[in-house]
């Protein structure tokens, strides 16, 4: 978790705390891209409450699709569902 200005206080004698990594612009759901070539649309696949899988549907035929969320994976956020 990335420290925000107003958790940070000067205290005489003692050290700053590190640099904090930089997170996301705004908080929310995690999300992947997916271009549905069934019907040509395109969609967003959701994180689920277990943060174990991304999954989704087709907005207009409900082809469902699901990707696992582990170590060793991608950096891709976009994605094509055939």
């Amino acid at each position: 978790m990335a420290l925000r200005r107003t958790d940070i206080v000067d205290i005489p004698g003692v050290a700053s705390p590190p640099a904090a990594s930089p997170g996301p612009a705004t908080p929310g759901p995690r999300w992947l891209g997916v271009w549905f070539r069934c019907c040509h649309i395109y969609a967003r696949l959701y994180r689920n409450a277990q943060g174990t899988r991304y999954t989704g549907a087709c907005p207009r035929c409900g082809s469902s699709v699901s990707a696992k969320v582990g170590p060793g994976g991608t950096s891709q956020r976009f994605f094509e569902a055939r």
